[in-house]
């Protein structure tokens, strides 16, 4: 069976340049161009690695990172040399090889002939039966679906998820997260708190209450992992 190459760019250009040299290198490549059709293919597609091409992707990279190598994946990114940062996010979700651009053929060829075997995995994970939430920095990945956020609520809700069942006040939530506590009114943080419901509308295992009163206490049966 010819080893399918998943391609994660927005660069067509580069896409055909890649496709090529893969498939005279004995592999077959399929293009991703958002991160909807990272997941559509891995759920459809048995693929044996990805690359992924961080210039100009429209999500943050590194939860992207960390969902492929949570369903057995071979990750390698090609990073442009202003992307220190965003490389050791990368690193931090499990990046296997960081291949800096301008592209070296040879690296990257060298990278995918090393690749092991994926392991049996039919799907990406999922929330519903791993019970897992992987944060990043400006975005998390819930159930296979990466869902962007503003930075502020990423923090607000990893608070949240680490006192899971704690009732935390606005004050509470003012002081721990944001960098100047003494110039937030406690409007914005019920604003941050009406967007994080709606991005998470109709997960079952995760749902932040209002304590009337007293503040937010998030229920959850999800376990966390930060990278």
């Amino acid at each position: 069976m010819t080893p399918v190459i998943l391609v994660c760019s927005q660069d067509a250009e580069l896409y055909l340049l890649l496709a090529h040299i893969l498939r005279s290198e004995g592999f077959e490549a399929r293009l991703a161009a958002s991160d909807d059709d990272v997941v559509d293919a891995c759920t459809s597609v048995e693929l044996s690695a990805v690359v992924l091409d961080c210039a100009g992707w429209p999500s943050d990279v590194a939860p992207l990172c960390a969902l492929l190598k949570g369903s057995g994946l071979s990750v390698g990114a090609l990073i442009g040399e202003d992307m220190r940062t965003q490389h050791l996010q990368l690193i931090k979700a499990g990046l296997d090889e960081g291949i800096t651009r301008p592209l070296s053929p040879a690296k990257l060829l060298a990278f995918l002939h090393d690749i092991s075997p994926r392991p049996a995995v039919s799907t990406l994970p999922n929330c519903a039966s791993a019970a897992e939430i992987v944060f990043g920095p400006h975005a998390v990945v819930v159930s296979g679906k990466i869902v962007a956020l503003a930075p502020i609520e990423v923090r607000i809700l990893k608070f949240l998820i680490e006192r899971q069942g704690q009732i935390s006040t606005r004050k509470q939530l003012i002081e721990a997260v944001w960098p100047v506590p003494h110039a937030v009114e406690s409007r914005t943080v019920d604003v941050h708190i009406g967007r994080l419901r709606k991005a998470f509308a109709g997960l079952r295992n995760l749902r932040i209450r209002t304590v009337y009163g007293a503040g937010y206490a998030l229920d959850t049966t999800i376990n966390l992992r930060m990278f």
